[in-house]
């Protein structure tokens, strides 16, 4: 009979986030886990001492950074269950879009641009062997689905008079009521040591498994982390364009991973569609809708938007020589797209992407890192529409753990041109700098402070109306956070 192992992680898993610079710390992939000490540090397993971060703590468990996570003797399984809680008082203040008001016409109104910022994840995994030596093994992320209506209440009396209305509840009970839990990730994957890895289900593509020198891993990953889930509006946050952000390792394929030899390993990925696994059921006989997914063309505008046929090839160096770690990475992306069935001429390209990223340490203690990527592509990983702009985005900075605190100190600034709104001449320009620091104050549990800057511009756009106009065209964003992650 099979034996069953449970294995509950104390923030051991913080190093084997999925789809964040996490890789460019070098590291083998022999299947031995992070371990953590009594003060909360994390020890890769080239030696670099760090302390975990909540974004590196979110998805620990994942099995692609290390492929498998655990080695199980064989016959056996090893289970794996990850709890995260993270809660972050938070402040921000933006201008060029009337500060924390709203426009003229709606004078009234006006933002409380501070509050409290959390969420939890919840990670399963299992890692088997069998007595032949074949590698399997299933993961399975869990996140809260944070609710941004204000629902609960249908009507009724207030002490001043008014009447609530049926857009807002008299307190947070109703709105906690609409959260919910949904599944990020879930795949499978099987192989041997000497053979390598298959995985097939959701989970990181290529970019993101493979990419090196993001350097989004320490405080609360900064603009990776805050995109479109912070204290302040969407119109005046930047956007992080690379993968990790999630827009390319949610859709379902199968990827290849290799073994690593002398310091290289590579992998190539493939997924017939941006969406998650879904097989056609939800096709209408006369097709149409963005809920096909297994759509190759449409009459609808809303579908030209998405890629399909996707192809990732990456492959990746990293070793020690003495006390200096080396990390390197290239990474080709290409795609079709879904074209425009009553065009002649189809409205975007497929994507067409190259990304290439270095980190070198010393003495495992300092980073200094940067990532490049450029080609086709618009947005968050989006299609670039015809005729516009080529995308181009870097990032660069540095990390300095002090192991004696134990305290990480880290920054990072990335710049990213693109088309921006489709049809202007002007090309956008999203920036933002993330100062962080991060204080292991015990096993399994982080305290982070954070400030972030961040700056919008496109000539010709209005950033206050999302909609084409002289006004508003430049925004920036400032934003100060501190709390605790505790992860187990």
């Amino acid at each position: 009979m099979h034996r069953v192992r449970l294995l509950l992680s104390a923030g051991t898993m913080v190093g084997m986030l999925a789809g964040t610079a996490d890789a460019a710390r070098i590291m083998d992939m022999t299947g031995n886990p992070n371990t953590v000490t009594g003060t909360g540090l994390v020890t890769q397993p080239d030696g670099f001492q760090q302390v975990g971060s909540p974004y590196t703590g979110g998805q620990g468990l994942e099995t692609e950074t290390q492929v498998p996570f655990s080695v199980p003797t064989p016959g056996t399984v090893n289970m794996r269950i990850n709890l995260e809680v993270n809660e972050f008082p938070m402040a921000a203040w933006w201008t060029g879009m009337n500060g924390t008001g709203t426009p003229a016409s709606n004078a009234g109104n006006k933002q409380q641009a501070f509050g409290i910022s959390g969420y939890i994840r919840l990670d399963f995994g299992i890692d088997g062997e069998t007595k032949n030596g074949i590698r399997y093994g299933a993961f399975t992320e869990v996140r809260e689905n944070n609710t941004t209506s204000l629902g609960g209440a249908t009507g009724g009396a207030v002490p001043n008079g008014s009447t609530i209305g049926s857009g807002f509840a008299q307190s947070a009970s109703g709105d906690s009521s609409d959260n919910t839990l949904y599944v990020r990730q879930a795949n499978v994957y099987g192989g041997t040591d000497n053979f390598g890895f298959l995985r097939i289900g959701t989970g990181l593509g290529a970019q993101t498994l493979f990419e090196i020198g993001l350097l989004d891993d320490f405080d609360w990953g900064g603009w990776d982390q805050f995109t479109g889930g912070i204290n302040a509006p969407t119109n005046v946050e930047p956007i992080w364009p690379w993968a990790d952000d999630g827009p390319e390792y949610m859709a379902a394929r199968i990827m290849y991973v290799s073994p690593v030899i002398d310091g290289f390993d590579f992998g190539i990925a493939f997924a017939p569609n941006n969406s998650t696994p879904f097989d056609g059921s939800g096709c209408s006989a006369a097709f149409g809708g963005v809920s096909c997914a297994t759509q190759s063309s449409s009459t609808l505008s809303g579908d030209f938007g998405r890629y399909r046929n996707e192809l990732g090839i990456a492959a990746r160096y990293r070793n020690n020589f003495g006390p200096v770690g080396v990390a390197l990475s290239g990474i080709y992306t290409t795609s079709g797209q879904v074209d425009d069935a009553a065009a002649v001429s189809q409205p975007n390209k497929g994507l067409n992407i190259g990304d290439v990223g270095a980190s070198v340490q010393f003495n495992r203690q300092i980073e200094l890192a940067g990532n490049v990527m450029w080609g086709a592509y618009n947005g968050a990983w989006g299609l670039q529409p015809v005729g516009g702009a080529t995308a181009v985005a870097w990032v660069a900075g540095a990390k300095y753990t002090i192991p004696q605190v134990p305290m990480t100190l880290g920054a990072y600034y990335f710049n990213y041109k693109s088309q921006g709104q489709v049809g202007l001449p002007t090309q956008r320009t999203d920036q933002g700098l993330d100062l962080g620091a991060v204080y292991g104050l015990g096993p399994g549990v982080v305290l982070v402070a954070e400030y972030t800057w961040g700056q919008r511009n496109q000539g010709g756009y209005d950033f206050l109306t999302a909609a084409n106009g002289p006004d508003n065209n430049k925004v920036q964003i400032q934003l100060v956070t501190a709390g605790m992650s505790i992860r187990f």
